[in-house]
């Protein structure tokens, strides 16, 4: 990705489909992420890390 996703988008981070929550400090970018455990994680990535997603989901 070259320039910061808005507000409330999917992206894929590692293997996972995360949400963006806004800007962090810097390249980075504050995610929302669900884990295998359940858990809500959030969390400060770089923009270089997130991937668009492809037309499907799953």
């Amino acid at each position: 990705m070259k320039r910061k996703p808005p507000r409330g988008t999917l992206v894929r981070y590692e293997a996972r489909i995360v949400e963006v929550l806004g800007e962090a400090r810097g390249q980075r970018i504050m995610i929302r992420s669900i884990h295998a455990d359940g858990s809500e994680r959030l969390t400060a990535v770089k923009l270089n890390s997130l991937r668009a997603l492809d037309d499907q989901l799953f």
